[in-house]
């Protein structure tokens, strides 16, 4: 989760400025506040019982007569007002909602004056909010108006976090939170000197935003860090990053890249003549680059699909097999004639990879060749050189397919009723800590090559 609180960046508009009393937000008065409620908490008679939603539900019972209810409801507001992967804005409406919902019966007689203590400091909170985080309701309406063009819709239920989006004429990147709030703006435009953003760029856990970019259609892509302030602080250029790349664990980052083969070459790899277009084909492929100083990096390791062919058209070709005996391995004769009828990317795209996504308790990788509506999922473990052939690395398999899913006629295993996926993007794994976990996500577009 992006800590907005303690990355370097001038502070958002929206979250500084004066309170609804007039005055500059009181950090001291909230340390202070926050100290006592504590001290005060900690003084209590036994812990409160736990709840699995974070205390969603406890916020909905009925507030029980009790000095445990108490407790409870100050330790809420208390982790509200010092949720450290929240700004300011968010913070506040996490605490608004616990002071909405503060015990309304008094404590046992026995519980008295802590109790009472304890109620006084949570109601000096709640009673000054706004002034304490330095947010502006009056240039921020609360949670519920509706503003044209702003926040539709914010049901509960809705993840916490923030949203990154670019608007269309893509010189300009937003994060908002869940309430419709910027908590960053980076004018691209400005920044990259007017070069054209490719694609939907990411934020980092580091707050910092990465985005590909062209100077013009004919120059190199740029991958490119910046930083909240709007300083680049890395980028590596290479002629045909296009789609996706990610920051990996290691500091590293994954790229893809597009290569192209010569109709001869491609006819070489067992291709049908017949199909294949006259500038030859063009497939996407896999870097990763370690970072060199402020510009350039190193590749330390590649993976080619050019690498793990099999076809069924020509026999004097060594990669001649079986199709749906070899599940690992990708048909260079799968689509082209659909490709070729409806004069489809010229020259001939062939996958169309249009996402990444890496898993680093399993050092796998997972690609989505959109053209053959399938997810696929190969070993990072093995070495460059193993990554090239079919053994080594953790599975044993070196860069063959480990997993494939979405398309079975891909490789020979079913017709048209068993496709599952038809021209996806986005797909990834769902991270620790989220609900499904470990389960893979996708948008399945519904679109497909015509008939």
């Amino acid at each position: 989760m992006i800590d907005l609180a303690t990355t370097p960046s001038r502070p958002p508009r929206i979250y500084s400025g004066k309170g609804r009393n007039g005055h500059i937000p009181g950090t001291a008065a909230l340390c202070a506040a926050l100290v006592a409620i504590a001290v005060l908490i900690a003084a209590a008679w036994h812990p409160p019982r736990t709840h699995a939603d974070g205390g969603a539900a406890a916020r909905n019972q009925t507030a029980a007569a009790s000095g445990e209810s108490i407790r409870a409801y100050a330790l809420r507001l208390l982790r509200a007002l010092t949720d450290d992967s929240a700004n300011n804005w968010v913070r506040y409406w996490q605490a608004r909602a616990d002071c909405d919902a503060a015990p309304a019966q008094p404590a046992a007689p026995r519980h008295t004056a802590l109790n009472n203590a304890l109620t006084s400091a949570a109601a000096n909170i709640c009673a000054r909010l706004d002034a304490l985080l330095g947010v502006n309701l009056a240039a921020h309406p609360p949670r519920g108006d509706t503003h044209a063009g702003g926040l539709q819709l914010n049901e509960p239920g809705a993840a916490p976090g923030y949203t990154l989006f670019i608007v269309e004429d893509a010189q300009n990147a937003y994060l908002i939170d869940t309430l419709g709030r910027t908590a960053r703006k980076w004018r691209l435009g400005k920044i990259l000197s007017g070069e054209i953003i490719r694609y939907t760029p990411k934020i980092l856990d580091s707050g910092n935003l990465m985005a590909i970019a062209k100077e013009s259609p004919s120059s190199p892509t740029s991958l490119m860090e910046v930083d909240p302030r709007g300083n680049i602080v890395w980028q590596y250029k290479l002629r045909g990053l296009h789609h996706d790349f990610l920051k990996m664990p290691n500091g590293n980052f994954l790229l893809l890249a597009v290569a192209r083969k010569t109709r001869e070459q491609a006819i070489a790899a067992g291709a049908n003549p017949e199909f294949i277009h006259e500038t030859g084909i063009q497939y996407d492929y896999l870097l990763e680059v370690r970072p060199t100083g402020a510009s350039g990096g190193e590749i330390v390791w590649q993976w080619s699909p050019w690498d793990h062919l099999i076809q069924n058209f020509d026999p004097t070709k060594r990669n001649y097999g079986v199709i749906a005996e070899h599940p690992e391995l990708i048909d260079i004769n799968f689509l082209p004639e659909t490709l070729s009828k409806h004069h489809l990317h010229a020259p001939w795209d062939w996958l169309h990879t249009n996402a990444i996504d890496y898993n680093p308790e399993l050092d796998q990788i997972m690609l989505s060749p959109r053209h053959f509506s399938e997810l696929w999922i190969i070993d990072h473990s093995p070495t460059t050189q193993e990554a090239r052939g079919n053994s080594g690395g953790n599975s044993g398999m070196g860069g063959d397919l480990l997993y494939r899913w979405g398309n079975p006629r891909a490789y020979q295993h079913g017709d048209h009723a068993d496709q599952r996926l038809f021209w996806q993007h986005q797909t990834h794994w769902i991270p620790p800590g989220l609900p499904g976990a470990g389960n893979i996500l996708l948008f399945n577009n519904g679109k497909e090559f015509k008939k």
